[in-house]
C-alpha cells in the first residue's frame, strides 16, 4: 500500500466510477483498476461493489478511506512545514458555535502566551460538520457537543462540561402577559443543511411546547452572536444558553420561561480514534481542559 493507491481509491469514492475518476486525475481507467486490485489484494477484501450506475464503496472501504484522507492530510502537513521558512507547527481546531465567548477567546490567548511560536488555525462548525472536517484530516480535534446516545467507533469523545439552556425572552415580551404561546416570532441557532446532534428529540419537543413549530415566523441563523442578538435587542423568542445571557437574566433584561430549562449533550474534545496527538495539541487540550474546570465540569 502507498499514498498513490491510497489518493486513486479516493478518487472513485468522491467520483462514484471509475471513468470519472480516471479523468479526475489523469489516468488511464486501466492503471486506476489495478491500483484498486492492488489494495484489494493486499487487504484481502473488496473495496466497491459494482454496477451498471457506476460503483458503491464497501463497508470497508469507508473505513479506509477515513484514514486514507488522514494520511494525505498528514502527508501535505509535513510537506508545509518542511516548506514554510519559519516552520512553525500548524494546528486546527474546530469549535461549536456556541463555544465561541469571552472565555474561550481568554482561552486561546492564554494559550498562545504560553507557547512557542505556532500556526493555529480556528474554525466554528456544528457537530456534524467539525466531524466531517476531522474524518476530511483537516482538523485536529474539534470543541463541541456529543449526545450521550451518538456511537462511532471512528471518534473518541473526552467529556467536559454540560450547559443548561432555556427559553428566554425580553422581560416585556408578550408571551409573559399570559397571551398564549403562539404567534411569536422565534430566533433558531441552526446549521441549515446539518442535523446537528444538539437538536435532540427533547429539545425540539421542548420548544414545541411553548408554541414553537415550522409554522412560526422563524429566522435562522449559524451565528450564535446574532442568535443572542436578536432576543436580546430584536425581541424575538429563542432557547439559549443560560451562561451566554447571564448577565441580561441576572438584570431583569430577560426572563426565562418557567419549565423550559433544558440540559444540552455534553461540550468535551472529539478527536480521530487512535489518532497521534502532538506536543502542541495536548498543551492546548490541557490549557482548555484546566479552564473548562472553573465554568462547571464533569
Amino acid at each position: 500500500m502507498n499514498l498513490v493507491q491510497l489518493k486513486r481509491m479516493i478518487a472513485i469514492y468522491e467520483c462514484g466510477s471509475l471513468r470519472k475518476a480516471s479523468k479526475a486525475i489523469g489516468i488511464t481507467q486501466p492503471a486506476l483498476t489495478l491500483s484498486i486490485k492492488q489494495l484489494e489484494e493486499e487487504f484481502n477484501t473488496s473495496l466497491f461493489e459494482r454496477g451498471p450506475s457506476g460503483v458503491r464503496p464497501t463497508t470497508m472501504c469507508e473505513k479506509l478511506v477515513v484514514r486514507a484522507r488522514l494520511m494525505l492530510a498528514e502527508e501535505r502537513r509535513i510537506v508545509h512545514e518542511l516548506t514554510e521558512a519559519e516552520r512553525h507547527p500548524r494546528l486546527a481546531v474546530g469549535i461549536h458555535p456556541v463555544l465561541v465567548s469571552e472565555w474561550l477567546t481568554h482561552t486561546l490567548r492564554r494559550f498562545i502566551d504560553q507557547s512557542p511560536p505556532i500556526d493555529l488555525w480556528v474554525r466554528d462548525g456544528y457537530t456534524t460538520q467539525l466531524m466531517d472536517m476531522l474524518c476530511a484530516g483537516d482538523l485536529d480535534f474539534a470543541f463541541c457537543g456529543f449526545p450521550a446516545d451518538f456511537a462511532d467507533e471512528a471518534f473518541e469523545f473526552e467529556p467536559l462540561f454540560r450547559r443548561n439552556y432555556a427559553i428566554v425572552a425580553q422581560a416585556n415580551h408578550a408571551i409573559f402577559a399570559g397571551k398564549g404561546t403562539g404567534g411569536h416570532t422565534w430566533a433558531q441557532l441552526s446549521a441549515y443543511d446539518k442535523i446537528d446532534p444538539m437538536e435532540t428529540r427533547e429539545f425540539t419537543d421542548m420548544i414545541g411546547r411553548f408554541g414553537y413549530s415550522q409554522d412560526c415566523k422563524i429566522i435562522r441563523v449559524s451565528s450564535a452572536a446574532l442568535h443572542k442578538s436578536l432576543i436580546v435587542d430584536g425581541g424575538l423568542i429563542g432557547m439559549i444558553a443560560c451562561e451566554s445571557v447571564a448577565a441580561e437574566l441576572a438584570s431583569g433584561t430577560l426572563r426565562r420561561l418557567e419549565g423550559s430549562e433544558i440540559v444540552a449533550p455534553t461540550f468535551g474534545f472529539v478527536t480521530l480514534q487512535g489518532r497521534y496527538e502532538t506536543r502542541i495539541i495536548r498543551q492546548l487540550k490541557a490549557v482548555i481542559r484546566a479552564d473548562a474546570a472553573s465554568i462547571g465540569a464533569l
